[in-house]
């Protein structure tokens, strides 16, 4: 028996000895119906409620099989093969394959196996996507993990690049945490470029008013210029680095590794940074995803 005119059998998932009969887009499914209904919700109360039963040839046969409309042939194949293949590797999906993929999952109710299977591919590739999609998957999706990852990785962007697009996929609730931690840490990132570390001199400095004065001017002329720049402001990790490799005038090399080892990286801004985004983050959870512990 052949298909109708203009419906193709899948070429890898048209079972001959398939139960059922589906119909996605244009291609036929042949599968047996126990992959789906003890991954899924909705396929479970579509066979137990027997809507499936009359009339009797539903499913049966390629002229009268049982219609999928919601979903697309490139989602139901992901689904499929992840039931009748071994799933593939984080690295080996697209992000439109995780877009897809997820949204499938989350319309038919699927199983917590497969949700987390594909939050971890996600949270294993999060630079594939922007954090606003993170959010959006977190939110819309019930997946707390994803906003806890878009909104950490969204606290890294400065607001001048965040765009019309990026706001429609956040809640009015993520977005005024958003503003909340940036306005923050603009605060303290100022006070950071503006207030060298008291410098520490070595035993065998011979010139100390002239070596704090050369510390304070390459501060200010070097992390404060970096991490005021208004076109590309940098992290404090990445002006650190340009830092250190700048001229320092009549700072002795011994004092210079001596600030550097004794007092910026073991005080750095970015550790106390840090810890306010992830505790505006954890709030921010909390509220929106009360039930998670």
């Amino acid at each position: 028996m052949t298909a109708p005119p203009g419906v193709v059998r899948h070429p890898k998932y048209y079972f001959e000895n398939g139960s059922y009969i589906f119909l996605v887009e244009n291609t036929l499914y042949k599968l047996q119906h126990t992959i789906l209904t003890t991954e899924s919700v909705v396929f479970a109360q579509l066979f137990e409620i027997g809507s499936i039963g009359p009339p009797k040839t539903e499913g049966k046969s390629d002229e009268n099989p049982i219609l999928l409309e919601r979903y697309t042939v490139q989602s139901f194949d992901l689904l499929i093969e992840f039931k009748y293949s071994c799933p593939r590797q984080a690295a080996d999906y697209s992000s439109e394959d995780l877009k897809r993929f997820l949204e499938l999952i989350c319309m038919l109710q699927c199983s917590n196996a497969i949700r987390d299977y594909i939050t971890t591919c996600i949270l294993q590739r999060p630079f594939i996507f922007h954090p606003s999609e993170l959010i959006y998957f977190g939110t819309e999706y019930d997946i707390p993990p994803l906003l806890a990852c878009g909104f950490t990785r969204l606290c890294e962007i400065p607001l001048i690049k965040i765009k019309k697009r990026h706001c429609l996929l956040m809640t009015s609730e993520v977005f005024a945490a958003y503003i909340q931690v940036k306005t923050r840490l603009d605060k303290h990132r100022r006070m950071v470029a503006g207030e060298p570390p008291e410098m520490q001199h070595s035993n065998d400095c011979q010139d100390l008013v002239a070596c704090s004065e050369d510390w304070r001017a390459v501060w200010w002329n070097g992390m404060g210029r970096l991490l005021l720049d208004a076109r590309n402001p940098h992290s404090y990790d990445d002006a650190l680095e340009r830092f250190k490799s700048l001229r320092f005038g009549r700072v002795t090399e011994a004092c210079k590794l001596y600030m550097f080892d004794n007092v910026i990286d073991t005080d750095l801004p970015a550790y106390h940074s840090c810890i306010f985004v992830t505790r505006i983050k954890n709030d921010l959870v909390q509220k929106l995803f009360p039930h998670t512990e």
